[in-house]
């Protein structure tokens, strides 16, 4: 064979190699997603360990609890099995947290709520207070195990660390 052949078909190989491992590398590395429901998170200390960070040591809020679930995410008692959550008292600041453990199988539907919610908060506060728009656009959503959670804070980013360790 050709010296150019063999070159050439080498790099087709190495080529198809990167991209396979491409391809498959977000599947293995989102196995702690909402696949896998091994993950436990102590809910109780994770609240007392957000509402100790700012702005929520500093603000007064109030917990989200199941009637706020239901009539603000429209997530009903049936989707979940526990709930924490700190939103605030007044509506001039946008920052809150939340964190649900749903239940089997209700994964995806708890995040679309949270998801919804959470774009309806973006459409509210863009026509506010700039500075808590901001806020809200930087939030922080994802799923970990069985959690759904919803961080909106300037600290959202140390928040989630908390909550995906």
């Amino acid at each position: 064979m050709n010296k150019k052949v063999i070159i050439a078909i080498c790099a087709v190989v190495v080529v198809v190699a990167i991209v396979a491992v491409i391809l498959l590398l977000p599947k293995a590395s989102n196995q702690g997603g909402a696949g896998n429901t091994d993950k436990s998170i102590n809910l109780s200390e994770l609240n007392t360990e957000i509402s100790q960070k700012p702005p929520f040591d500093e603000m007064p809020t109030m917990d989200i609890d199941a009637d706020v679930l239901t009539n603000q995410y429209e997530i009903g008692e049936d989707d979940y099995e526990e709930v924490i959550g700190k939103m605030p008292m007044m509506n001039i600041q946008a920052s809150m947290y939340l964190v649900i453990k749903a239940k089997d199988g209700k994964v995806e539907d708890v995040k679309t709520k949270v998801d919804n919610y959470a774009q309806k908060q973006e459409e509210i506060w863009s026509t506010y207070l700039p500075e808590q728009y901001d806020i809200v656009k930087q939030r922080k959503s994802g799923v970990v195990g069985n959690y759904v959670y919803l961080v909106m804070a300037e600290s959202a980013d140390e928040i989630e660390k908390l909550i995906k360790k």
